[in-house]
């Protein structure tokens, strides 16, 4: 019975860690897990944060010389994309977030047909985003120095 609490206690403690993660690109770290709640901080690329829990599309992180906010889970790899976790760290995955860790996926769950008829667009979001795009031009050079070459593609008549 002691051996078994004792693997009980151990597994409880890998659960309880924070999961280690790294920022693909400069990240607001916000109050709340909202586009519109205040921003703490913004957090520069490549900045190592600990994932302390998730909601939606969001994630609660901290910084290793910061205090805890949201960002996008979008904004972040995690250590359980790479391949060759099967040991505990996928078993202390699994229980905190449903999953082996091994597929992440973002959709519109809990959303129904009607529910997204009667949809309001955002204009101010949507303005917002216009920031992020990218000119043709530097589309062209991306493409380019990834070896890709412009396609002529016929659309399909309906």
């Amino acid at each position: 019975m002691k051996k078994f609490l004792l693997f009980l206690t151990s597994l409880l403690g890998c659960i309880a860690m924070a999961e280690p993660a790294l920022l693909l690109k400069d990240s607001e770290l916000r109050t709340k897990p909202l586009g519109n709640a205040d921003v703490l901080q913004t957090l520069t690329a490549n900045t190592s944060v600990n994932i302390l829990g998730r909601q939606g599309a969001w994630a609660n992180v901290q910084a290793t010389a910061g205090n805890p906010g949201w960002t996008r889970l979008l904004n972040l790899r995690t250590s359980s994309n790479q391949s060759g976790d099967s040991g505990i760290g996928a078993v202390a995955s699994l229980f905190k977030t449903g999953s082996s860790g091994n597929t992440v996926s973002t959709g519109v769950k809990g959303l129904s047909e009607a529910d997204l008829k009667q949809a309001n667009p955002n204009a101010a979001e949507a303005n917002r985003m216009e920031q992020y795009k990218a000119s043709e031009g530097d589309a062209k050079q991306f493409a380019q120095s990834g070896g890709l070459a412009p396609q002529s593609v016929n659309y399909l008549g309906k």
